[in-house]
């Protein structure tokens, strides 16, 4: 009963150790190291030694009294693959046909949870987009969801906007039960936050999001009280959309999902441990000014400053960035900018030959059962 609990434990284990060795294995390929001189190559480096590693090791690993298979006899067929001085048991006890089910059977589980574990970690690598209010991430966004023309079928990322979300949430009804609308009027009662037009007695009154952001930038205490509202239900939505989105990606869309996330450090740290790869659009303060006057021309020029300044500086997150697209200049200057950064955040999150954590334990996984196959087989004619 004891041997068959740490089989199960053994086994079961492998499904958080693909998805945390997958997100590890991402974050780690993702760094800048060459990425310039010798793209992907250090990317591809990675993958591959680590997944080189998980075959050889840690798929035929077993407890320190020998147990994890159940059985402790010899496969001949898997020497090739085994560990230097691994055995299941003694050589010299070749395994019966039950032993070698067994093995068999407890090989293919461990693959197909870590599998499992690995393909979902490797859907959350999105990456974070950020910037200054004014500064121009929206055009940036809008040109990451086109494709490029150097890869027209796999140019474009799968892009989350979260602005989009937040809008959604406070629509009265529309997220079904993650709709923030009634929670919000409760906290804001008596404050003018709605549509000019409506009356005391009508219900599901509209949101004026103008309003309730002259509210919430003019006073931090109510800003907290926002954020403590909405930025759980914009988490949730937002983590289903990535999970959706990097399991099944749409055709025209490459692997990468982009998340359009305009107070990603402004939300704390928690929240940045989520991306992989971190891109800033920056530009000068004077030009934020002025773009955001432009933009916004029923607020005073103090209106303005002041919803700047509620933001961490520009150049603040200029530090704190993977990547920085800057917007000082005109939109074709921009474009030429963001296909820039379109082609480092691709080559530093995909090897060659679009190698993956998950793909090579497929690999490795049909040719390890594969020989243990050959070993039933084998037995059977033996048998026979």
């Amino acid at each position: 009963m004891k041997e068959t609990i740490q089989i199960i434990a053994l086994i079961v284990s492998f499904l958080p150790a693909g998805f945390t060795i997958s997100i590890v294995t991402e974050r780690l390929s993702s760094r800048d190291v060459l990425s310039k001189a010798l793209p992907r190559v250090w990317t591809t480096i990675v993958k591959c030694s680590i997944c080189y590693f998980i075959w050889k090791h840690l798929i035929f690993l077993t407890w320190t009294d020998g147990t994890g298979f159940g059985t402790k006899c010899h496969l001949s067929t898997l020497s090739p693959w085994l560990p230097e001085n691994f055995t299941f048991g003694d050589r010299e006890q070749m395994c019966e046909l039950a032993d070698a089910v067994k093995i068999t059977f407890v090989l293919f589980l461990r693959f197909l949870l870590f599998y499992v574990g690995a393909v979902v970690g490797g859907t959350l690598q999105p990456v974070g987009l950020t910037g200054g209010i004014a500064c121009g991430k929206s055009t940036v966004t809008n040109i990451f969801r086109t494709s490029s023309g150097k890869n027209t079928d796999k140019g474009a990322f799968a892009v989350i906007d979260l602005d989009s979300i937040a809008h959604d949430i406070l629509v009265p009804g529309k997220m079904g039960s993650d709709c923030g609308y009634k929670r919000l009027t409760d906290a804001f009662a008596g404050e003018d936050i709605f549509v000019t037009g409506y009356g005391e007695t009508d219900k599901d009154k509209p949101i004026d999001r103008r309003k309730l952001g002259d509210i919430v930038f003019r006073d931090s205490s109510k800003r907290k009280t926002l954020n403590r509202i909405t930025h759980p239900l914009i988490s949730k939505i937002m983590m289903k959309q990535i999970v959706r989105q990097g399991l099944f990606p749409s055709s025209d869309n490459s692997s990468i999902v982009c998340v359009d996330i305009p107070l990603l450090y402004e939300i704390g740290f928690t929240m940045r441990l989520l991306f992989g790869l971190k891109v800033v659009v920056a530009c000068d303060t004077d030009i934020q000014l002025k773009r955001l006057m432009e933009r916004n021309k029923d607020l005073t020029k103090e209106q303005c400053l002041h919803r700047i300044n509620s933001q961490i500086p520009v150049a603040e997150k200029v530090k704190m960035a993977d990547i920085v697209i800057w917007n000082n200049g005109s939109l074709d200057e921009l474009r030429l900018h963001v296909e820039n950064a379109r082609q480092e955040i691709i080559h530093r999150s995909e090897a060659f030959l679009g190698i993956t954590l998950s793909r090579f334990i497929v690999i490795f996984g049909v040719m390890t059962l594969s020989s243990c196959m050959m070993s039933i087989v084998n037995i059977c004619f033996e048998d026979s």
